[in-house]
């Protein structure tokens, strides 16, 4: 309800036991206020009074098309959305961080920092699969969601344009690391060169002898040549049978150890027909898809929320200032309590719809001026009225007339009555 005002809290509550013979309990609520009326909150709650806007009221927004990935090759989305429209500065330009340990691929942390003004808003954020929980910061709320781990991207990898072998390979990962962890030649994608002579030597593993063949195995970011192990079932020295993998090797980061990493498999389930073997000017690619990592990096720019002339004239145009309640019969649902006060305590009439710094005057019947209110230049579209006179009298029932000078978008002349 518009002009109510509600308090928050947020609290943990405990369920009790029947058994240990203790009773349900919860964290304490105490709100309470002052002699001369002002609220005291606890850290676990908040005050919240519901207003609409002024007319032409335009909320911050995000541009969408400003979000852009600056840096690094991580897979995943990022979002932005307003959460608090007053808090958002206009024209501002954002950079998301993220941030890992040296040897882990996968962020553990991401940061928002106001570029245009030189500070660090949070690097707290700890939501890496989009749902929403992350910090707010400046106004906006970053909604980052990217990949658990490494994984192999089967849509990009394959044969390159211009290989003639009909033969069809899947990758998968060797388990006997963590897929997080970063060492020499992980994570990259990997590129299969085939040749008809050999052109390296496979590493002899249990029940895979050390073999030549016509391949080699290379990164495509950094041209490291990387060791393997190979299953050759039919002698052919190249990977074309059912039952033949690959077993890439790469160096642990901490003794150097060569491990499995990645297998390569022949895929016998894709091939149609005989099998024509990889040969010379054959090159297969085996992609990746990497989580944002340290390296990443996004940057946005936020609008600031604003009056639209045009809006403002519109709506005025379409919903007139009107009085709430009104009438005004004994007392309004919204009037704060009775508090420390003698008397009937504070009443309170608002007028909605009020543009952005106008100045509204109230009348009796009579042409006599009670009151004058002005709009205090914020966002809300209401203004206020204790009841009483500019002399600080209460007024007297009846009907009275307001007039609303809303400078350029016009005026209007409305009316409201009082029954005590």
């Amino acid at each position: 309800t518009n002009g109510q005002t509600y308090y928050y809290a947020v609290t943990a509550y405990d369920r009790g036991s029947e058994a240990f013979r203790f009773f349900p309990s919860e964290n304490a609520i105490t709100i309470s206020r002052t002699p001369r009326g002002g609220t005291i909150l606890p850290i676990n709650a908040v005050e919240v009074r519901p207003n609409p806007p002024v007319p032409g009221f335009v909320p911050a927004s995000v541009d969408l098309n400003t979000i852009e990935h600056v840096s690094g090759d991580g897979v995943g989305t990022v979002d932005v959305r307003v959460r608090n429209t007053a808090l958002v500065p206009d024209g501002h330009a954002f950079r998301i961080n993220f941030h890992g340990l040296a040897d882990s691929v996968r962020a553990l942390s991401y940061s928002l920092t106001d570029l245009t003004a030189g500070e660090l808003v949070f690097d707290t954020g700890l939501d890496l699969e989009g749902r929403g929980t992350g910090p707010v910061g400046a106004g906006v709320l970053p909604v980052v969601a990217t990949l658990p781990a490494v994984e192999v991207d089967t849509l990009a990898s394959g044969f390159r344009a211009g290989s003639t072998t009909n033969a069809r390979f899947k990758a998968r990962y060797a388990t006997t690391l963590p897929i997080n962890l970063r060492r020499p030649g992980f994570p990259e994608n990997l590129v299969v060169t085939f040749a008809d002579a050999p052109l390296d030597t496979s590493r002899a593993a249990i029940g895979l002898p050390a073999t030549p063949v016509h391949f080699k195995v290379v990164t495509e970011e950094t041209g490291r040549q990387l060791d393997f192990s190979f299953r050759d079932l039919n002698g052919s020295r190249t990977l074309d049978a059912d039952g033949e993998f690959i077993e890439v090797l790469t160096p642990g980061p901490d003794d150097g150890r060569l491990r499995p990493t990645w297998r390569i498999e022949f895929d016998a389930g894709r091939v149609q027909g005989a099998v024509d073997p990889p040969s010379a000017g054959d090159v297969y690619l085996m992609a990746i898809r990497k989580p944002f990592s340290p390296a990443d990096a996004f940057t946005f720019t936020v609008r600031g929320e604003f009056i639209d002339e045009s809006r403002a004239r519109s709506a005025f145009d379409e919903e007139a200032p009107y009085v709430v309640p009104n009438p005004y019969v004994a007392s309004a649902s919204f009037e704060p309590e009775r508090f420390a006060v003698s008397g009937r305590g504070v009443r309170r009439l608002e007028f909605r719809a009020v543009p952005v710094g106008s100045t509204i005057r109230i009348y009796s019947l009579r042409g006599e001026l009670v009151q004058t209110l002005r709009h205090d230049g914020s966002t809300t579209g209401i203004v206020p009225w204790d009841l009483r006179s500019k002399d600080n009298l209460e007024v007297a029932p009846g009907l009275y007339l307001f007039h609303v000078d809303a400078g350029s978008l016009g005026e209007h002349l409305g009316k409201f009555a009082i029954i005590k």
